[in-house]
């Protein structure tokens, strides 16, 4: 019989960053958000996540 390992608990992804109204950055990186979600590239949906992110921390 098998066991789930203590400490072992499902958490919910954390919620995808969106674009700052008027920022074209942001729109730019969620639109390619949005065409890599299209083609089944999910690496490049994270990367656009993390750069998403990282442009907030910069710039907003």
């Amino acid at each position: 019989m098998s066991q789930k390992p203590q400490g072992y608990h499902l958490t919910e992804l954390p919620a995808e960053p969106s674009a700052v109204p008027g920022c074209a950055k942001c729109l730019s990186l969620v639109n390619a958000r949005q065409n890599a979600r299209s083609t089944g590239d999910y690496s490049a949906v994270s990367d656009c996540n993390v750069g998403l992110r990282e442009h907030h921390a910069e710039a907003h």
